[in-house]
């Protein structure tokens, strides 16, 4: 089943909301070591993709809950992760130029990928092969989730993990 244009716009309002939320958990009193493996906890490009892996890892839940198939659930994951390799790239891009955060420029980027990913990942939800991959997709997020949170705070020293804020 395909996701109606105000499913779609509502999805896209609520994962902005919450991967925008998310970016601002780490200042919380009740912030802790194990919640920092979900949430960002440095102003990084890795942070900015947490801030898409789990919001469309929601959206996979969601989907396979709200259509009962857990045939849905690969198409979100695959929409994040399309849209994280240019993340780097363009937050990268207005770094060689700029040098220094500029938070609309983030805000305007950060939309725009979860719009990407939105968008990818609805036109991706009816292709029989990610509908018969399913198993694959959720082995792929929870290596995701497994890296991600273990590269939280067992980072290389690689620029995509330096706190640029």
């Amino acid at each position: 089943m395909i996701m109606s244009r105000r499913e779609t716009i509502v999805a896209i309002v609520v994962l902005i909301i919450l991967g925008t939320g998310m970016h601002f958990v780490h200042h919380a009193p009740f912030f802790n070591h194990f919640l920092g493996y979900i949430f960002p906890v440095t102003e990084s490009v890795m942070a900015h993709m947490k801030m898409v892996f789990y919001p469309m890892l929601l959206l996979s839940i969601y989907l396979c809950v709200s259509r009962r198939s857990i045939r849905e659930f690969g198409a979100p994951i695959l929409g994040g992760l399309a849209v994280m390799p240019l993340i780097m790239a363009v937050f990268f891009a207005y770094w060689v130029f700029i040098h220094h955060e500029m938070l609309w420029l983030d805000i305007i980027i950060y939309v725009a990928m979860m719009v990407g990913a939105v968008h990818l990942a609805g036109r991706w939800r009816n292709s029989s092969f990610v509908r018969a991959w399913w198993p694959l997709w959720i082995a792929v997020a929870v290596l995701g989730a497994v890296l991600i949170g273990y590269l939280t705070y067992h980072a290389p020293e690689w620029i995509v993990f330096a706190n640029l804020g």
